[in-house]
């Protein structure tokens, strides 16, 4: 395919780049979850933990990078099940030799960024450094709200108002972030902020005699001046470093300059486009390596028949049902155009390149198209689960892994 935009703009290497798949839990078929309250339902959250782990074992096998999954709470309606991303990773680690598990992502503002650290940090020891880990500010204020209240003064929108709220969540992510990073790059650290204060002053510790013989961070008064997390990460290594669904320049430049690789949605070729440049001017300018993901629904099938028959009664029912009313749609939008004046149906999805379906050959198109406009080091499964019978899902691994995923990367075995 031509590489025109990829070599001249950007530099990628087609064929390395990786591929995983990003999960979006569903608790049950469409029907199971019209009958109400699925996500509650023990049968089918054990079938989804049966399908999945059958789907990342064969992801496992043939050179896929990793598995991700998101975070939410409360979702009893069964559409997206993720409580616990960092338990799911270790659920479904135990159970694979070679690829990665992470979140798609932690909402940083809903957390403690200590504990986040220490639990991300054990499970990779526990996988033998196969994790990765993304971050996000969170946009469902039916839980972020309630669990972050008591987390450095958040509260809810009817409190504040969007763009407060949002500036608030924005700055609480930019310092845990910080305090995660420390806590992964040093044995012991300390941070001051407007929300931590880490460890808190005057702390005496009863101890220091010791830990001033068998570790660090206290002074010749016993008050401690740092702490560290343990264990560290496997082999004190920094995971890979994603944030899911950067639809701004300002954070994809952000995400640059600290080393996370930005996961696009935005489909529009202009704008998308116009993000890639301004990461790389970012990555160039701080002096960091450019990378850059990118995510799309995809559902490959034997014919282009049968794939659009999948792929409608897919993925396209959450989202239009419970990603519509946030503005997701923004991830369609063309210049100009309201998030909410997009008409939310599968045909748009479809036809402005946010679901690819289609047989091997017909898929293979699209993507060598997609990966001509928007060259991308991790491209991304959007994946629902569930939806789509077990059957089918496989059949889409295996023919999207055999005939159509070769041809753009080397990885993919």
């Amino acid at each position: 395919m031509s590489q025109e935009f990829l070599v001249n703009d950007i530099g990628i290497e087609d064929s390395v780049m990786e591929v995983g798949s990003f999960y979006m839990p569903v608790v049950g078929n469409k029907e199971e979850i019209e009958k109400g309250m699925a996500g509650k339902r023990t049968d089918l959250y054990q079938e989804m933990l049966k399908e999945l782990t059958e789907q990342v074992q064969y992801m496992d096998e043939h050179g896929y990078y990793g598995m991700g999954t998101t975070e939410h709470h409360f979702h009893i309606e069964g559409e997206e099940v993720s409580t616990n991303p960092v338990l799911l990773n270790l659920y479904f680690g135990m159970q694979t030799k070679n690829m990665k598990f992470g979140q798609l992502g932690n909402v940083l503002p809903a957390h403690n960024p200590v504990r986040l650290a220490e639990d991300i940090a054990m499970v990779d020891q526990m996988l033998g450094g196969r994790t990765f880990a993304g971050f996000a500010r969170g946009y469902q204020p039916r839980w972020v709200s309630t669990l972050g209240q008591q987390m450095n003064g958040m509260a809810s929108a009817n409190e504040l108002g969007d763009a407060a709220y949002d500036a608030l969540k924005k700055e609480v992510y930019y310092d845990h972030f910080d305090i995660i990073m420390k806590a992964w790059s040093n044995d012991t650290f300390s941070h001051d902020s407007k929300f931590w204060q880490i460890p808190t002053p005057n702390t005496y510790w009863n101890t220091h005699e010791v830990t001033r013989k068998y570790g660090q961070g206290v002074d010749d008064k016993g008050i401690l001046t740092e702490v560290g997390i343990a264990p560290p990460t496997f082999n004190k290594r920094m995971p890979d470093l994603f944030q899911p669904f950067s639809v701004s320049a300002s954070s994809i430049e952000w995400a640059q300059e600290n080393d996370v690789t930005p996961i696009t949605i935005i489909t529009n070729k202009e704008v998308a486009q116009s993000h890639i440049r301004a990461a790389k001017e970012a990555a160039d300018k701080a002096g960091k390596p450019y990378r850059m993901g990118m995510t799309r629904e995809v559902y490959v099938a034997d014919t282009d028949e049968e794939a659009y028959q999948i792929a409608k009664n897919g993925g396209n029912y959450i989202w239009c049902n419970f990603f519509q009313p946030f503005g997701f749609n923004a991830a369609v939008a063309n210049p100009g155009e309201s998030p909410f004046d997009v008409p939310n149906n599968f045909e748009t999805m479809v036809e402005r390149g946010l679901v690819i379906y289609g047989s091997p050959d017909t898929v293979k198109r699209k993507f060598e198209q997609l990966f001509t406009d928007l060259p991308c080091d991790y491209f991304w499964l959007f994946t629902y689960n569930g939806l789509v019978p077990q059957h089918q899902m496989m059949r889409h691994y295996e023919l999207l892994t055999e005939q159509v995923l070769p041809h753009f990367t080397d990885k993919i075995k």
